[in-house]
């Protein structure tokens, strides 16, 4: 007949193996390595489904519709209107370029007119700038 050994120090059990848990892990542990530990006692489990259920459901962002998306175009003066923005609120084009999270290059285009910014980079700049510089194709229609 085998012995069962103790799981820490690897003496053979003499009668019935504690169960402890030590850092985490349950053990078969002999009576001098029972200290080493808390006593684990496992508990079944009753209904393992139902935590799964009282999580919150995350409901999907709302996304701009794509149709949306192609009527908005960057106004005609967006340079000038960023420009004067930014020097109303006293930034550098440095600070700027770091609140809105684009190279300094960037803005510096933007605001002398050989980069027109995206749509996204716009509305960042109009969050920060507190601006619109965003329209509709139909206003700018007439």
């Amino acid at each position: 007949m085998d012995m069962e050994r103790c799981e820490v120090c690897g003496r053979p059990i003499y009668g019935k193996p504690y169960l402890v848990m030590i850092e985490g892990v349950v053990m078969r542990v002999c009576d001098e390595c029972a200290r080493l530990g808390t006593p684990y006692n496992p508990q079944p489990q009753a209904n393992v489904g139902s935590t799964l259920s009282q999580r919150p459901v995350p409901h999907p962002r709302e996304r701009p519709r794509e149709e949306d998306l192609e009527e908005l175009v960057v106004a005609p003066d967006y340079n000038k209107l960023v420009k004067d923005a930014r020097e109303r609120m006293g930034l550098t084009q440095e600070e700027l370029a770091a609140k809105v999270g684009v190279k300094t290059s960037v803005i510096s285009k933007v605001e002398s007119g050989r980069f027109r910014p995206d749509i996204p980079t716009a509305r960042r700049l109009e969050g920060v700038l507190k601006i619109k510089i965003l329209t509709r194709m139909d206003e700018l229609e007439t």
